[in-house]
């Protein structure tokens, strides 16, 4: 199952939680919500500025954080990365993405760079450097290659020590398979459980330090569902015009969306913070 299709889509795994004419609400709250909460945690956890005055202090340290998105998609996380960083790279393997997500950031984020990498086949170094990186932020990326261990290994090498790393993948729980035992979702190359997304961040150098997830927001879709087909409410939410202002996501993203450790495996995706040890 795509996450698409646990929210009633059409399959595909790119939007904009932004764009009014995706009807997908629950979808589009999730995945802002995960890049919502990435930022919020490492505007806590990275160094800060020494300084008496907090406003000063959180600004200095955003001069200072490198971020990397990977997998940026639309460029609509690594636009929210750039309200905590001086320099955020995104990196996409699709040549569309990246013009859409430069054409997307190119005013508000003169600090962001963009780069076409197959992470199948292609190295994050020298494009970026070895150990210059704060965090790496990486969303529903590992389920689509053949070789997630290697591209785990790359964000290794580029982070800093003690640098963190926010990921998520699908829970296996949420997936399905075809005839002959292969995922049914096309895209996807790996079947992901924590157990198993622990080891290989463990055999790249990391230690996962928490495990999220979003249930909380899926559960509100099926009740929605539930009580469409009860005839107890008469439309959705996402029939609202109102809730797809970009206020209304927001707020989804943060109240109903926004990753948390309760219930991590009622959710579809599973969300590590893991750091460079």
């Amino acid at each position: 199952m795509t996450s698409s299709n646990a929210f009633g889509g059409s399959g595909q795994d790119q939007l904009d939680p932004f764009d009014t004419g995706d009807a997908n609400i629950w979808r589009k709250a999730e995945y802002l919500g995960r890049y919502l909460f990435a930022a919020d945690f490492l505007m806590l956890h990275l160094p800060r500025a020494a300084n008496g005055n907090s406003q000063i202090a959180d600004q200095r340290a955003a001069d200072k954080r490198t971020i990397a998105d990977i997998s940026c998609g639309l460029g609509y996380g690594t636009d929210v990365l750039g309200d905590i960083a001086e320099s955020v790279v995104g990196v996409d393997s699709s040549r569309d993405m990246i013009e859409k997500a430069i054409e997307r950031c190119n005013i508000r984020r003169p600090g962001a760079r963009f780069l076409r990498k197959d992470l199948d086949s292609e190295d994050l170094f020298p494009d970026i450097e070895e150990n210059s990186v704060d965090a790496v932020v990486s969303f529903e990326t590992l389920e689509h290659l053949v070789d997630p261990n290697r591209a785990a290994s790359q964000f290794s090498r580029i982070l800093k020590k003690n640098g963190f790393l926010i990921c998520s993948v699908p829970n296996v729980l949420s997936e399905s398979g075809d005839g002959c035992g292969l995922p049914r979702n096309k895209g996807h190359k790996q079947w992901f459980s924590f157990a198993s997304l622990c080891r290989m961040l463990q055999a790249c150098g990391f230690q996962v330090i928490y495990r999220l997830g979003q249930s909380k927001s899926r559960a509100l879709f099926r009740r929605e569902q539930q009580m469409i087909h009860a005839k107890r409410i008469l439309h959705k939410i996402c029939e609202e015009p109102i809730m797809h202002t970009p206020e209304m996501i927001r707020w989804l993203a943060y109240v109903a969306a926004y990753p948390t450790v309760e219930d991590a495996d009622g959710s579809y995706s599973l969300i590590v913070v893991a750091q460079k040890k």
